[in-house]
């Protein structure tokens, strides 16, 4: 079956999902069926969506949504009957590792070109069959990333990234739970208090900044780097699991909107993502989508082998363990210590230089913009309150971050002002000095209690 026909379908599924393109869909999609008539089959699930079709032309009372998921179906079978490749970007023993989770009968063929390919010509055979395939879906992990987006494959089904994938399916990267998946379970856990009004998500800027001794009817679900991909998952998560949270806050840096931590290489941020893996394994974290068109989801369904349902991890339940981590933390956290003035500031600026490079990340940023819009949107229709909060920062932080990184993130959390939202900006409030940060760009615990009480004073529920 052509590549052209099945990105086709694609693009009209996507279109059904439009609210201004869906009442045009119909209309145009039996036209370009009735003008591709060799490459439809005669099975049942054609002749239903034929039907339904038909139905719809004629002016037959017809469910829009029934059409569209008549249309996925049709797409699926379409791409099952063409035989899907998968070509993988990146290292052999992720890729050993996701294969086990593979369904043989769903693979046609599965290709490898290793991340330290240096060869041009295998590289350009490897691109050559991609190309030369019907449904091809490209697969990489942080290692295979830029080799895997260095050349466009316009005709691909979906590039898909290793850990979106395993998140997609609540495959945890290992079944004994580590530190960091204890300190972010002690959190998640506490939301089921029906106490619990506010919700405060993210990185390490909330992590020290909102000490859980200074709330009052507030969790504070956050851990090192952790970004706007999580946030959107938790958020879907909380507003379906725990209704009775009212406000949602999320206290981002300058740059989170440029990163994406399902795509890093760090050595300690693959130990975060180890710890979200297991969380969201354990206790079902991940929101399900609503595209029938999306990558993960089509791929998921075509290759793994049972519906995403979660393990449990060991030693997850362990309170006596957890409460001697999170004492531990707490000791951490509580900490006033401060930098000497010329160490910190040769901390903060070469901070501020590390986080400007990720201002080239323009496609993360493109789709952490839309991924903003789409949790406000969301959480404005279930009646929340958000506030999309950037923290204090020693000048020397802020004077050394890239200008167009500074205008973009204000620029983008200002326009969402509005009666359910507010963005507040301390990154440059003056009444925090020197002796209110622990390094070079965090808060130590005198500089979270006067973060605590600013926010108190503008009306902030922690």
């Amino acid at each position: 079956m052509q590549n052209h026909f099945l990105k086709q379908i694609q693009h009209y599924l996507s279109t059904f999902e439009n609210p201004e393109q869906a009442a045009q869909t119909p209309q145009r999609l039996a036209d370009y069926l009735f003008s591709n008539q060799t490459l439809l089959d005669d099975s049942d699930i054609t002749l239903d969506l034929i039907n339904a079709l038909g139905d719809w032309l004629e002016g037959k009372q017809q469910d829009t949504n029934q059409l569209y998921l008549s249309l996925n179906l049709f797409w699926l079978s379409a791409l099952a009957r063409s035989g899907i490749d998968i070509f993988y970007f990146g290292e052999l023993n992720k890729l050993q590792m996701l294969r086990a989770h593979f369904r043989n009968s769903a693979i046609n063929n599965l290709y490898y070109l290793g991340a330290d390919e240096q060869n041009q010509q295998e590289i350009d055979v490897f691109n050559a069959r991609i190309a030369a395939s019907s449904a091809p879906f490209i697969l990489y992990d942080p290692y295979g990333l830029k080799v895997a987006l260095a050349v466009e494959h316009p005709q691909a089904i979906a590039c898909i990234s290793f850990y979106d994938l395993l998140i997609h399916n609540f495959i945890p990267l290992s079944t004994t739970a580590i530190k960091y998946t204890h300190l972010l379970a002690q959190q998640y856990t506490a939301l089921a208090n029906p106490e619990v009004k506010t919700v405060i998500i993210g990185n390490s800027y909330s992590f020290y900044g909102c000490p859980e001794v200074l709330l009052e009817h507030s969790v504070n679900i956050s851990t090192h780097s952790l970004g706007l991909k999580q946030a959107q998952q938790l958020t879907v998560h909380i507003l379906e699991r725990y209704p009775h949270v009212q406000n949602f806050i999320y206290c981002l840096g300058f740059f989170d909107l440029y990163s994406d931590l399902l795509k890093t290489k760090d050595d300690f941020n693959q130990q975060i993502i180890h710890a979200w893996s297991q969380l969201n394994s354990h206790y079902l974290i991940q929101g399900a989508g609503e595209s029938a068109s999306d990558g993960i989801q089509v791929f998921s369904r075509l290759v793994m082998p049972f519906p995403a349902q979660g393990q449990t991890i060991t030693g997850l339940e362990d309170a006596t363990f957890r409460a001697q981590i999170c004492e531990s933390t707490r000791g951490l956290i509580g900490s006033m210590a401060s930098l000497p003035l010329a160490q910190q500031q040769q901390v903060a600026q070469l901070r501020g230089i590390a986080h400007s490079k990720s201002v080239h990340h323009q496609t993360t940023l493109r789709e952490n913009k839309r991924r903003v819009k789409l949790m406000d949107t969301l959480l404005a229709k279930h009646g929340k309150h958000v506030v999309w909060l950037t923290p204090p920062f020693p000048a020397a932080y802020v004077d050394n971050l890239d200008v167009w990184m500074k205008f973009t993130h204000r620029n983008c959390f200002a326009g969402l002002d509005a009666a359910h939202s507010r963005f507040i900006d301390l990154s440059e409030n003056p009444a925090f000095t020197r002796e209110d940060f622990r390094d070079g760009d965090h808060l130590n615990f005198s500089g979270a209690r006067k973060m605590t009480e600013v926010l108190r004073e503008l009306n902030v529920d922690v």
